[in-house]
């Protein structure tokens, strides 16, 4: 008896080892390779003249304003990239300079070591275009440099398409108020410009 349970767990395990040996499995393989995923380029640039347009570029310098007198500087934004663009933000960064101390501001002036010119410097008027429509940007116009720097003032939303370009034309003012503590001043004003696209 013991011997017909050995063949007979013999014979169960060479047929369960046939039944495996005998069993076909297929199989295939299909491969995807060099799929990519990219953005566009986001990108403005400025301009004097709208012709040629670059990341860093001055805009403006003039002198010898007396109180009263005006400059206007005109100057474009080009959208260079690949998207739209649906919001341009403009912050100035002021810094008033007290080149040197004329005979008739040291008669007034308290402060020799800091410039004023800021506080009298008064932007009139702000337009921005886009060759269809124009917009004064209220937000700025009225207020002195010394008053919107390092505040950044909305200058465009919507959507501005690939070249598209905004022109901007901003009258800055010597406010006739100002006096001798201002005399031989300068401001150097950094703009940056910030766009965004939203979706």
């Amino acid at each position: 008896m013991k011997r017909y349970l050995i063949v007979g767990i013999a014979t169960l395990l060479v047929f369960l080892a046939g039944v495996h040996l005998g069993t076909s499995y297929f199989s295939d393989v299909a491969k995807s390779s060099g799929n990519e995923v990219s953005t566009g380029d986001f990108d403005i640039a400025i301009s004097k003249d709208g012709k040629r347009f670059y990341d860093d570029y001055k805009l403006f310098s003039f002198g010898d304003l007396a109180p009263g007198e005006n400059r206007t500087v005109t100057f474009a934004i080009k959208n260079r990239g690949d998207y739209p663009l649906s919001r341009v933000i403009l912050t100035f960064n002021v810094t008033d300079r007290e080149e040197k101390i004329s005979k008739a501001e040291s008669l007034i002036d308290s402060t020799p070591d800091v410039g004023e010119l800021s506080k009298y410097l008064v932007i009139k008027s702000f337009v921005v275009s886009n060759g269809s429509a124009e917009w004064s940007v209220d937000s700025a116009a009225g207020k002195t440099l010394a008053e919107i720097n390092g505040t950044p003032i909305e200058i465009f939303t919507g959507k501005l398409p690939q070249n598209g370009v905004l022109t901007v034309n901003m009258t800055l003012e010597l406010s006739p108020s100002a006096g001798n503590d201002c005399l031989t001043d300068s401001v150097e004003v950094d703009m940056t410009l910030l766009a965004e696209q939203w979706a």
